[in-house]
């Protein structure tokens, strides 16, 4: 009983018989006939088995050795062989099946849209990305010409406007553009240009532009000042003498003098420099002017004045216009306006007026403007005017009085000095009557005058 029953495939060939079963050869046994192709004595003993599933590797049990093999085979226990051949390993000939997809194949008509919706997000966004970044600091705001500068070289730039830029390490930067924010970390390294188009290029900008309610949202360069010197930098100073300010050692200082003039010194290894200056962007930027504290004059008080002065149009020695003087008061107790007509003498070119003592009570009034009349002469202050005009008030002129409407110009004096003014300023406008809608309904701005208008509006 030494010799098998049957013969595996590839007994003859003197292979190792694991090689049969998954072992080092790699190779599976396909069937249990024998050689002569007879049938399978134990075919119909076997159970039905299921097959294991495709791509999982079959799991082989070791075989016995080929005499216990035959003892088992003839034995009453010994266990039948399955009657389909295991399947083959992944280790086998067989070729394997290629993994499942883990995502679905692209589809080529939302590809498309895809490509497209960019495309058009690029179209959109072209004239957005031509817009010049613009600095912003205190309310002003100017486009950037230069974006190849750096943020250092642009608070150098803007230093002379803003004396509180002198020092690098007290300024910080952002740039605003629609929904980002961007803090500018390396000022000196970091160009506008280069920092702008790198938010443009991102996702994150264009979707925010697709929800934004402004399409056109501007690129804001804004510094901001974390240290300041109670508005004085290191080697500048405002000094009311030059005493003091030499006294101070610092480089540069701004002293006015007696001619009205602000003169600029600066200290170097070669000298004293002093120099009249102009324009000095360290000083602050004061406008001259008035700002007044009372209600406007109302303007039926104008009426009186103007009724008062063409009365004397022809009153003078034959037919010779005169001049008038009023003044305008402020009862502090009644708050309200009123004119006083003072003591006069008056002629074609003069007034010799008498102030009333009862009305040099300033606890009560306020002598707040003069007016007087230039009758038919054009509404220009003249040198006598200059000359008799020196109390700080409000002073007006009105002449052309034989024209319809007459001219009218206004000045306040301060200190001996004076500064026109707006009539707007200080006097109640002319009434306006009502018109009919209809009417502007009839009137059309011609195109270029609206497109001027909206663009002044911008």
């Amino acid at each position: 009983m030494s010799d098998n029953l049957f013969s595996f495939p590839g007994e003859s060939t003197g292979q190792d018989v694991g090689d049969f079963f998954g072992g080092a050869g790699g190779v599976a046994f396909t069937d249990l006939g024998s050689a002569d192709e007879v049938e399978n004595p134990f075919t119909k003993m076997t159970p039905p088995t299921e097959a294991p599933a495709s791509g999982e590797a079959a799991s082989v049990t070791p075989s016995p050795a080929p005499g216990q093999q035959a003892q088992d085979q003839l034995g009453t226990t010994q266990t039948p062989p399955p009657a389909a051949p295991p399947a083959v390993p992944a280790s086998a000939e067989t070729p394997k099946t290629p993994p499942a997809q883990t995502t679905e194949e692209t589809n080529p008509l939302l590809a498309a849209m895809d490509l497209q919706e960019k495309k058009n997000a690029a179209k959109t966004a072209a004239p957005i990305f031509a817009q010049l970044p613009v600095f912003s600091y205190n309310g002003s705001e100017e486009p950037i010409e230069n974006v190849d500068q750096t943020f250092e070289e642009l608070r150098l730039a803007k230093a002379d406007d803003f004396p509180e830029f002198d020092e690098a390490q007290s300024i910080s930067w952002t740039v605003t553009y629609g929904k980002i924010v961007k803090n500018v970390a390396t000022p000196r390294k970091t160009k506008i240009g280069n920092l702008k188009r790198e938010i443009e290029s991102s996702k994150e900008f264009m979707d925010a532009l697709k929800k934004a309610a402004d399409k056109r949202p501007k690129c804001i360069v804004k510094p901001k000042v974390t240290m300041q010197k109670k508005g004085e930098c290191a080697y500048k100073g405002i000094f009311p003498r030059l005493a003091d300010a030499r006294a101070s050692k610092k480089a540069i200082s701004f002293i006015p003098a007696q001619d009205g003039r602000v003169y600029e010194r600066r200290v170097t290894c070669a000298g004293e420099f002093i120099t009249p200056t102009s324009s000095v962007r360290y000083l602050d930027d004061i406008r001259a002017g008035f700002a007044p504290a009372l209600p406007l004059i109302p303007y039926s008080l104008m009426e009186q004045a103007v009724t008062l002065f063409r009365c004397l149009m022809d009153n003078g020695k034959g037919g010779c216009p005169l001049e008038a003087l009023v003044h305008i008061y402020w009862d502090r107790e009644e708050k309200r306006f009123f004119l006083y007509v003072p003591t006069q003498t008056v002629g074609k070119e003069f007034v010799d007026a008498v102030l009333d003592d009862d009305l040099l009570n300033d606890e009560r009034y306020l002598h707040y403007a003069d007016l007087h009349s230039h009758n038919d002469m054009p509404a220009e202050f003249s040198p006598t005017d200059d000359r008799d005009e020196r109390a700080n008030r409000v002073y007006m002129v009105m002449g052309r009085l034989n024209r319809y409407y007459p001219e009218l110009s206004v000045r306040v004096c301060n200190g001996g000095h004076f500064c026109e003014i707006s009539p707007a300023q200080v006097l109640e406008p002319m009434p306006e009557g009502d018109i009919p809608l209809a009417w502007l309904d009839r009137i059309k701005p011609a195109e270029d005058v609206t497109r001027r208008f909206l663009e002044a509006a911008a």
